[in-house]
């Protein structure tokens, strides 16, 4: 027990883990800056025992204590930030409008939007059933935030606001299915010059707040800001099926709110209007992508 400092700061590593796991953070994203910080509250807690000559336990508590707390502040830090972001140039792209990994890509039929699908079951977003998004097929990009990522999010494409609806539902994990639409949510639907793009702010179990920085009737730029969510969260871009529309994003991809390029249209002579000029990675061979719908 001679380094209880140390000893402290490990413990307090250590307890800091199942929390990493149970909110999402991921192990190999965090366990390098843990590491660095359970160090220096080791240092100081060793070297504060050593002046002031405390005995081993308190030493112990001490680097715990410094590791917990460290970890806590720089959590803080991270998830308040909100910087400055340069989007990419170019009227024809769509730019994502949180920070996070793209957890599906996928196709929605006849104005049915599914954005939580874990454990095989779907939820539909029967708000946008209402607007414009529902005359066509669409594709639902998902985006899953975690506490480490900037929870400012910003406009995908320049244009006016034309839906801004919120729902206070209720609160709960979104590791549920069922649970992914009782929670808070905000819907906005941005119309540009060539297509209009729906952005689905879904809150966690932990959130209390999704503000919003915009209303109905705003012209917004793209990559500018619309809106945030307090802590870990969800974000769904509903993008219209088109021919000349492809999804440049696949399943895993990390992504950067308002420079992140997620769509671009490439027009086409080749294919029909309400045809997709490709696959998308998330869907499996043989299910084509904004295929005409028969019978509609």
């Amino acid at each position: 027990m001679a380094l209880g400092g140390f000893t402290g700061a490990l413990v307090g590593m250590l307890a800091t883990l199942p929390l990493v796991w149970k909110w999402g953070l991921g192990l190999r994203r965090v366990i390098v800056g843990l590491v660095l910080i359970a160090a220096a509250a080791g240092i100081v807690a060793h070297g504060v025992g050593s002046i002031l000559g405390l005995p081993q336990l308190l030493r112990v508590i001490g680097g715990a204590f410094l590791t917990v707390a460290i970890a806590s502040g720089t959590l803080v830090v991270l998830f308040y930030r909100d910087p400055d972001r340069v989007p990419p140039v170019g009227e024809d792209l769509v730019v994502s409008p949180a920070d996070g990994e793209i957890v599906y890509v996928k196709r929605s039929r006849h104005g049915r939007l599914p954005v939580s699908t874990k454990h095989g079951k779907s939820v539909a977003l029967e708000e946008l059933t209402r607007t414009p998004v529902h005359e066509g097929d669409s594709i639902v990009v998902g985006i899953g935030m975690s506490l480490l990522d900037v929870h400012v999010n910003r406009a995908p494409i320049a244009g006016r606001v034309t839906v801004r609806r919120h729902f206070p539902g209720r609160f709960g994990s979104l590791r549920r299915p069922e649970m992914a639409f009782e929670n808070e949510r905000a819907t906005t639907l941005i119309a540009g010059r060539k297509f209009e793009v729906a952005v689905v702010q879904i809150a966690s179990r932990l959130v209390r707040q999704i503000a919003s920085y915009i209303g109905e009737g705003d012209e917004v730029g793209v990559g500018q800001r619309i809106g945030a969510i307090r802590l870990g969260s969800q974000v769904d871009v509903v993008l219209p099926c088109r021919s000349d529309l492809q999804v440049l994003v696949r399943e895993h991809d990390r992504v950067e709110a308002g420079t992140s390029v997620i769509a671009t249209l490439t027009p086409t002579e080749r294919e029909p209007a309400g045809s997709w000029s490709r696959r998308s990675p998330s869907v499996k061979a043989g299910d084509e992508m904004c295929a005409p719908v028969k019978g509609v």
